[in-house]
């Protein structure tokens, strides 16, 4: 640090000297350009598309970005803005017309428009060598819903391969084979009947659940019903709907917390939203089968947020169940992230059905179809946030104030003192550098949802078996969370 202080210091320090801090050369005042080409590399491309740098990430080409022509498949965007260099890049394709309509609340939903279609490439950073085709779609959604380079990747090849569709080394190369060609075919179908201002989000849970569609996705010709049946579906749950409030609905006051607004102090959070009509929050409890239960029952399996839609397990007191409240699990990925030996070691996982790991326990609760639902997965860090109550006032057996709502959550992980109510999300947390980063080691974010501190924004670093280490990393309690109906 002092040795490239000192360098700085002379070198204006010697500007100064020669008077040259003053003249400004013709070559100084133009500003540097960047540039991205690749090629388009889709069956179903002309040659000639219109390409663009999608700055703002919504999957379209805007007046404001920058566009250009391809020529026979290739093209080359240059730039003053150096955002070009990581943002998706976007060719537009003509399909024709459709008549797909995802039952949008339109009056010509039903009737043929021409199509929305577009393929991407993410943006990696690469100035050359970009391909434009399916695959890298499919890679580009899925880092627009969170995912980094690689990890967009590699869960794309695990999807493709549960659908029985070998792969190469370089997966974006991959489109000349037949079954490659039908799900560009089915994709951009797909595409052009999505809704337009949402057809980024759509795509992006389209490309995180791929093999989930894959009896219609690898059609030859699937029907029109086939196809609408999927976009009703990532319509319906792309939609922008209310959220949960704070939770806080008392206020303060020079006398403490009371109920009602104090003159000296207007506009407190109680005052606005949900919190001042409906406590905050809205939920009901569930059972077995996932029927809806009155808010007296003292026994249930789930809870459904009836904001979100989403709905969330309940925890089990029986030490010896695995969906046991304080039952910790070693973080795992399948075909991404597996977890370090000594982590599943120190989780005490010793019963006979092996259900050790955060992917095990997904299984498990699919497997047994929990409220009916055999779609159950770790939730987002936002997912998991949306859940504190900041008005909850129930403690611990340690004085600890709970972070959900003890009339639907009774059961709430408390795993250690130190580790506030953690619970694994899925959520990746990224940083470019970091100094202090083990090899083969991951960081995710997670909210702490107990105590004075609930609310709270940690990071935490996992190992996986890729790690060499004589130390352990974290293992934490979970809760899985499904999408509901709505």
């Amino acid at each position: 640090m002092k040795f490239n202080y000192s360098l700085l210091a002379s070198a204006l320090l010697l500007a100064g000297c020669n008077g040259s801090g003053s003249e400004t050369s013709a070559s100084d005042s133009i500003a540097p350009t960047y540039s991205v080409s690749g090629t388009i590399s889709a069956t179903n491309a002309t040659g000639n598309e219109t390409v663009c740098a999608d700055l703002n990430g919504d999957f379209a080409c805007n007046a404001n970005e920058p566009t250009t022509q391809a020529e026979q498949g290739a093209f080359t965007l240059t730039s003053a803005d150096k955002a070009i260099l990581s943002s998706p890049i976007v060719a537009q394709i003509d399909t024709g017309v459709t008549t797909l309509s995802s039952q949008r609340m339109d009056a010509q939903a039903d009737a043929p428009r021409q199509a929305n279609a577009f393929l991407v490439a993410p943006g990696v950073r690469k100035t050359t060598g970009n391909e434009i085709n399916v695959i890298s779609t499919l890679v580009a959604s899925n880092m627009a819903a969170g995912d980094a380079y690689q990890d967009a990747v590699a869960n794309l090849r695990e999807q493709l391969e549960a659908m029985g569709v070998t792969t190469q080394a370089d997966l974006l190369t991959n489109g000349a084979d037949n079954r490659f060609v039908q799900l560009e075919n089915n994709v951009l179908s797909l595409i052009s009947g999505m809704t337009p201002t949402r057809a980024n989000r759509m795509l992006g849970l389209l490309s995180g659940e791929l093999a989930r569609y894959s009896d219609v996705l690898l059609k030859g010709v699937p029907s029109e019903a086939e196809l609408n049946a999927i976009l009703v579906e990532l319509d319906e749950r792309t939609q922008m709907r209310p959220v949960n409030d704070t939770g806080i609905v008392s206020y303060y006051s020079d006398s403490g917390n009371v109920t009602t607004a104090p003159v000296d102090y207007p506009g407190q959070d109680a005052d606005y939203g949900f919190d001042a009509t409906e406590g905050g929050f809205s939920f009901t409890k569930l059972d077995g089968k996932g029927q809806p239960l009155p808010d007296s029952a003292t026994t249930w399996d789930c809870v459904q947020d009836n904001r979100s839609g989403l709905v969330w397990e309940s925890k089990h007191t029986d030490p010896q169940s695995p969906r046991y409240v304080d039952r910790l699990f070693a973080y795992q990925v399948p075909g991404q992230f597996e977890p370090f030996d000594k982590d599943i070691e120190a989780t005490g996982c010793k019963d006979a059905e092996g259900i050790c790991t955060t992917a095990q326990y997904q299984a498990y609760l699919n497997q047994q179809q929990i409220c009916g639902i055999d779609q159950w997965r770790l939730p987002t860090f936002i997912e998991l946030y949306s859940l504190i109550d900041f008005g909850e006032t129930q403690t611990d057996s340690d004085g600890r104030v709970y972070g959900l709502d003890t009339g639907y959550f009774p059961h709430q992980s408390s795993a250690s003192e130190y580790d506030a109510g953690l619970l694994w999300s899925s959520t990746s947390f990224l940083t470019e550098y970091s100094a202090f980063t083990t090899p083969g080691a991951r960081y995710i974010q997670l909210p702490q949802t107990r105590g004075s501190d609930r609310g709270t924004t940690v990071s935490l670093e996992i190992y996986s078996d890729q790690v060499d280490s004589d130390y352990t990393s974290w293992q934490l309690p979970i809760r899985l969370v499904a999408q509901g109906e709505k």
